[in-house]
């Protein structure tokens, strides 16, 4: 992790993506609160529960849905000029490289959060250790060597010696992006199998352990995907988003959808479409201040609805399908905009704009705080009461933003 005070100062951010990105880890962690304690806040479920049972904004389009791919539309604002910066200090084949590694340790960091998830606590509640899949236990030990690192990381802070600090740094970042590597290689594997499944009918699958994937693999291949496009400039970019989405769109609707959705998230299929927002956010960043803007953000907006409502076209986040993918994006632009003409009011309580700052961080801390509680609420079968839920809510709410407070307040940034 790197403490960032020089590339982005607080008077070189652009206001309105901080709280953008706020906004959405705002609602992200209060998702995760509520799914920890399900039963308490029962009532309130539907707002955020995902697909069919969650609150419907379109057929098959939940509220709930709208606010990851809102989150890697906000990291599309910001990627072609993280970029051209690293391009313009480092040179064109650092730059690319420096992205990949930055990408592959996301999704790292995700398989081991999921490792943890789905290896230790699992252990914790009576699983044996080597009943666990393979890929599984991979992430399930990789978890404490990141940790280890962290820890060492955090140590080399203390000392004066620059060349030590960076060789840990170094370390830190390179063995997250092998575990980005293992994860992109599990799903390609489970990809083939679930394809191999399909048209063998003795095809032994799952022989490699399944996969592992979630948000932050979303985003990590999501940044990758959309890495060969980088340096197009927002027609060249437009013209290929639209090009996958159509070609994609006529897969999923022509038999493909059963296979996308077989997989959590669509993986690899999905990775298509959550490129695509990412791309589209670089776009809309670029034309923020051209009437084009609200032309293209509104005639994504109308294709999409006319697509999902007349035509019946599957709009679902699991398996992230181009037509929800092109409706959430149009989302995104619009608040995206009215977030941007507010940049001029700056009140004293900027809750948002600090939350903005270290959204990996806080995503981290939450993950791993909820997981948590959660396994121990599930060992003790116990089951709170709504005041009692409400009351962690709340605190655990205070507490973050007191951190990302003193964070922005600093100008330190963590980033990978």
């Amino acid at each position: 992790m790197e403490q960032n005070t020089n590339e982005s100062t607080q008077s070189k951010r652009i206001i309105s993506i901080d709280r953008f990105r706020g906004l959405c880890m705002f609602v992200m962690v209060i998702s995760f609160f509520l799914g920890v304690f399900e039963d308490t806040f029962a009532k309130w479920a539907p707002i955020f529960e995902h697909g069919e049972s969650g609150f419907q904004i379109l057929p098959g389009i939940a509220f709930a849905d709208i606010f990851a791919p809102m989150f890697i539309f906000v990291i599309g604002l910001t990627y072609v000029k993280s970029f051209k910066s690293r391009e313009a200090k480092y040179g064109t084949k650092v730059a690319y490289f420096q992205i990949a590694i930055r990408y592959l340790g996301l999704m790292g960091i995700g398989a081991l959060l999921n490792g943890f998830e789905d290896g230790w606590l699992d252990v914790f509640q009576g699983t044996a250790f080597k009943e666990l899949d393979k890929n599984i236990k991979v992430f399930a030990v990789g978890f404490w060597i990141a940790i280890a690192l962290v820890v060492l990381v955090l140590i080399s802070r203390l000392f004066k010696s620059e060349k030590f600090k960076d060789i840990m740094s170094k370390t830190l970042r390179y063995f997250l992006a092998f575990m980005g590597l293992c994860v992109l290689y599990f799903i390609i594997v489970s990809t083939g199998e679930q394809v191999g499944s399909r048209f063998v009918a003795d095809f032994q699958s799952n022989r490699y352990g399944g996969w592992i994937w979630d948000t932050l693999q979303n985003i990590g291949l999501a940044g990758l995907m959309a890495l060969p496009f980088v340096k197009f400039d927002k027609w060249g970019k437009l013209v290929m988003v639209a090009i996958t989405f159509a070609v994609m769109t006529i897969f999923v609707q022509n038999g493909g959808y059963q296979l996308v959705r077989a997989i959590l998230e669509g993986g690899l299929f999905g990775g298509f479409s959550w490129a695509g927002i990412l791309l589209l956010g670089s776009i809309f960043v670029e034309i923020k201040d051209e009437k084009i803007y609200w032309v293209l953000a509104s005639l994504m907006l109308l294709i999409s609805v006319v697509l999902i409502v007349a035509f019946e076209y599957t709009a679902v986040k699991r398996g992230c399908t181009p037509v929800y993918a092109t409706f959430c994006a149009s989302i995104s632009a619009i608040v995206f905009a009215g977030i941007d003409a507010l940049n001029k009011f700056t009140p004293k309580f900027a809750l948002f704009t600090w939350w903005g700052g270290s959204s990996l961080l806080v995503y981290v801390v939450n993950y791993l705080a909820c997981l948590i509680i959660g396994a121990i609420l599930t060992v003790k079968e116990v089951s709170l009461p709504l005041w009692a839920g409400l009351l962690i809510t709340v605190v655990g709410l205070c507490l973050y933003t007191v951190m990302n407070w003193l964070l922005y307040r600093k100008d330190k940034h963590i980033r990978l």
